[in-house]
């Protein structure tokens, strides 16, 4: 069964606290406190934050926008109000000129044309967005609020992954440049080694919990790599991976990850070139970098590629390029469980719960279920789907019956695996990865400055020829010249243009991949015919300021490499000064390094400065004691910032909107699954046993067992009963006959929201009450004297029992409001002729 259409009226109310709204929209919820107060509580925290983009899902009859317009707008944010069709055409907001270029209200066809992730992309990328609901869009009575919101965050979903596509290779070069200390060797070094093995790739979805104990018993005839969130879990079953594998490259990723640390005399770490630099700098075992070391050699594929979208990904390219003739997958579902899980147990996923709120699409499992997944899992299986695809050779086999199922990639069951040849220990394979010294530390961060100097003169080299280009440019703007001195001029331009190509022509793609958003901000969209000289020198002005700008941006990432090359080196002189050294730790929040410092000079205490000063040694105890315990402190605090990611998508709000969604879908198959799942949370969750009734009525609705579908929502507590589940009740009691029941709901809703009056004054008349059911509609046309439905309904009632003139006084009322109505003519004409 669908969704039934809401009824939005034109018709205003005024609260108590002289305020205007349509009760269609908002129903009595400005009635007892006045919106201020509530906005206040709900949106003034969060609407005064400057440089922010604000989007909100409806207006709230026009008060919300009013507030806003009452608070002011904050220095550099945007408001973006998405209202419904039928409710902007019942409003007139106007919006002072000095902000129009900050606050927009559109209906959702207008955004989805206006809302471009390039326009607000420095707010998205920033995370500087958020997305509300109005208190309208909140209460669950209309359904239009519910679909009109998850579109919206589909939108806001779309923008945020192309912008983190987009900016990626900003992050990725950044963090490449403060990696450059720490990429020392490259995991070609293991290309090839393991031809005839069998490698386990352990990733974090649910079903690596059914495998534990499997791997445990088996570990000595398993090459284990696994992904660096898992790591940890792995080592405290008794399990050591030989390859730990990370690649993400934004902060929280240390958070994430930091169960890996206690691994570092165990397992070698393989990281992505672009490898958050806290988790990559604070690691005190070995490791091999992928891709490159330097940020400029773009064109250098001699080492193992990192490929994605996810860890996972890279974890199995890893695999192939080393060799192994057999790739064993665990915990890599790319799916959600029937229970809604998406990550193991102990997670900090899993532990918040299951995430039933989030719109994913779906896929088949090896089991022949339905499974839903999202967007960048999707990707995740296409891409594991082409690298099997393009290694035939090797066999790869999912463990899980439950995972998503992937092109050329097998499902076997543990007990049909064979494994017979033992692989080498981790600790063996650390013994194989070369051990440096400090005096080889020493020369290869002595090296990799030398080499960022080169960039750093290239670079300011292009700057001066870049603005060389600009200044012939602004000749040929400022005065008339005659035709050859034109040409002189442009030959000029070329011949520096030609020059800054040809002669570094690393650094310019370098340039070019790294400002990548800002080049394409000034493409144009004229055809190369219609340029004329003015366009060409704009579009040449408008390139080299973006060439001058982003290699301005590089030179400064070059010299913060040289600032943190210079403490790396110092870091392994037992001469140099530790006060300076930490307070550099503390700001690169890499408090860890003090571990690795130890490490390296285990006797430090015993240096001559120490012997002829003990107040200074006494001081290095206490700083170090100090820095262990900032690092300590590093490893157990709550990673509150992404906690409150997860709980949010995960929100009962969500899931109701989901609920809707599916329902409006006819998605059956989605409804068993949020039955399923809601089942266990509705005996400890209000909200939680609210919404399971609703998803499980229309799903024995689909199942045709209207019925049982009614009994459902009765079998509801009356306090939890909303009004969409009270009128889905009086639609399937009507519908059944079952007159009395839905009086019961129709009486409920009357009770708290005049729209439904007129329905419980018509369930009163079919029951023969007829004296209450006239009172009902006076009482509410008194109220809403011109809801011209409203009387010739009741002017029908009239005539239905005999009461003429009663009748003709209702029709004569639709008149005064429409003087043309044909109904209301036709009918007085027919109780003229029988009077």
């Amino acid at each position: 069964m669908s969704l039934h259409k809401s009824n939005i009226q034109n018709t205003f109310s005024i609260s108590r606290f002289n305020e205007y709204y349509l009760p269609s929209v908002n129903r009595s919820m400005f009635e007892s406190i006045d919106s201020k107060t509530q906005y206040d509580k709900k949106f003034k925290n969060d609407f005064a934050k400057e440089d922010m983009l604000q989007v909100v899902t409806g207006l709230d009859s026009g008060l919300l926008v009013n507030y806003l317009l009452e608070q002011g707008i904050p220095k550099g944010s945007i408001f973006i109000f998405v209202e419904l069709d039928e409710v902007l055409n019942l409003l007139n907001i106007d919006i002072p000129k000095e902000i129009e270029n900050q606050l927009f209200i559109y209906n959702y066809e207008d955004f989805q044309e206006n809302f471009s992730s390039d326009t607000y992309g420095v707010y998205i990328l920033k995370n500087h967005f958020k997305h509300y609901r109005s208190l309208g869009a909140t209460s669950s009575h209309l359904p239009e609020y519910s679909i009109l919101n998850t579109q919206i965050i589909k939108i806001l979903e779309a923008g945020y992954l192309e912008q983190r596509v987009n900016s990626s290779q900003q992050k990725y070069f950044e963090e490449q440049f403060k990696n450059i200390s720490e990429n020392v060797l490259p995991a070609s070094l293991l290309a090839n080694r393991f031809t005839g093995h069998t490698c386990l790739i352990v990733a974090g979805g649910p079903s690596l919990d059914d495998q534990i104990d499997w791997i445990r018993s088996h570990s000595k005839y398993l090459f284990i790599i696994a992904v660096s969130r898992i790591a940890g879990k792995l080592y405290k079953a008794g399990i050591t991976p030989h390859i730990i594998v990370s690649v993400d490259p934004y902060d929280f990723s240390f958070e994430v990850n930091r169960d890996m640390m206690p691994l570092a005399n165990s397992s070698l770490f393989v990281n992505s070139f672009h490898v958050n630099s806290r988790l990559l700098g604070q690691w005190q075992g070995k490791n091999l970098f992928m891709d490159n070391k330097y940020p400029w050699q773009l064109e250098d594929k001699e080492n193992i590629e990192t490929i994605g979208p996810t860890v996972t990904n890279a974890a199995v390219h890893l695999a192939t390029k080393m060799g192994f003739s057999n790739i064993l997958l665990t915990g890599v579902d790319l799916c959600f469980t029937n229970t809604g899980f998406t990550h193991t147990k102990d997670s900090v996923e899993s532990t918040l719960g299951p995430n039933l709120g989030i719109m994913g699409e779906w896929i088949d499992t090896y089991g022949g279920e339905k499974a839903e997944t999202v967007t960048q899992l999707k990707l995740a299986i296409e891409a594991l789907a082409a690298e099997a695809n393009i290694n035939p050779e090797i066999d790869f086999i999912n463990l899980s019956l439950n995972a998503a199922k992937v092109n050329g990639i097998k499902y076997k069951n543990t007990e049909h695996i064979n494994l017979q040849t033992e692989e080498p220990s981790p600790l063996e394979l650390l013994d194989w990865v070369p051990h440096f010294s400090l005096e080889d530390k020493k020369q290869d961060n002595l090296i990799s400055k030398k080499e960022i100097n080169g960039l750093i003169t290239t670079l300011s080299k292009i700057v001066t020829l870049s603005k060389d280009i600009l200044d012939l440019s602004q000749q040929l703007k400022v005065q008339t010249k005659p035709p050859h001195a034109v040409q002189k001029i442009f030959n000029k331009i070329d011949f520096i243009d030609k020059k800054i190509n040809k002669s570094h022509s690393g650094i310019v793609k370098l340039i070019k991949t790294y400002g990548f958003s800002e080049f394409s901000a000034f493409l144009t969209t004229k055809k190369t015919e219609e340029w004329d000289t003015l366009h060409v020198l704009d579009m040449t002005e408008n390139y080299y300021k973006a060439f001058i700008s982003i290699a301005e941006q590089l030179i400064r990432l070059a010299n913060d490499s040289q600032a943190r090359l210079t403490h790396r080196i110092n870091e392994l002189s037992q001469d140099a000064d530790l006060k300076p050294l930490v307070q550099f730790w503390r700001t690169e929040k890499q408090h860890g390094r003090i571990n690795i410092w130890l490490e390296n000079h285990p006797n430090w205490q015993e240096h001559q400065k120490f012997k002829q000063n003990a107040q200074l040694l006494e001081e290095y105890r206490h700083l170090i004691q100090s820095v262990l315990d900032e690092y300590q402190e590093q490893l157990t605090v709550v990673p509150e910032e992404y906690i409150e990611n997860v709980k949010e998508s995960a929100s009962m709000e969500n899931v109701f909107e989901k609920i809707i969604v599916l329902i409006r879908d006819n998605d059956h198959t989605g409804l068993v699954k949020m039955t399923l799942n809601l089942r266990e949370l509705a005996k400890k969750d209000q909200a939680a046993k609210r919404l399971y009734h609703l998803a499980y009525s229309h799903q024995l609705l689909l199942e045709q067992k209207e019925n049982e579908a009614l009994l459902v929502l009765l079998e509801l507590d009356e306090n939890l009963q909303s009004e969409i589940e009270l009128k889905q009740i009086s639609l399937l009691a009507l519908r059944q006959g079952k007159i009395d029941i839905a009086e019961y709901a129709i009486a409920k809703l009357a009770d708290n929201i005049d729209e439904y009056i007129p329905q419980y004054a018509h369930i009163l008349k079919l029951q023969g009450k007829h004296q209450d059911s006239i009172n009902l509609y006076l009482d509410y046309l008194e109220k809403y004297p011109n809801d011209i439905s409203t009387w010739i309904k009741f002017g029908l009632f009239m005539i239905d029992i005999n009461q003429f003139a009663n009748a003709e006084t209702a029709f004569n009322q639709v008149l005064q409001a429409d003087p043309d109505n044909r109904v209301a003519h036709e009918y007085i004409n027919w109780l003229q002729s029988h009077i």
